[in-house]
């Protein structure tokens, strides 16, 4: 959503209903979709202390659904409480 005025986010620089500039929130978002995918990765090669890193900083830069489910995925294999940013 835009920050600005709420509108849907479309997928384009700049907000359809506001005009807002949108593309620190696009690289933001980007940032994150490309971790929850390396942490994803790391799961499959049982790295799961990487893949929790990178599912809690995916997730502090921008929540998602997909991305608390990995969450949970990635810290529901050890014992221990979710870090904060999950």
């Amino acid at each position: 959503m835009c920050p600005v005025c709420r509108a849907r986010f479309r997928g384009a620089r700049e907000c359809s209903r506001c005009g807002a500039d949108l593309t620190i929130i696009m690289t933001l978002a980007a940032a994150a979709w490309r971790m929850r995918k390396a942490a994803r990765q790391a799961l499959i090669e049982g790295d799961t202390d990487r893949a929790r890193t990178l599912a809690s900083q995916s997730e502090a830069i921008c929540r998602t659904p997909a991305g608390r489910s990995l969450c949970t995925v990635c810290f529901s294999l050890r014992s221990a409480q979710p870090e904060p940013g999950c």
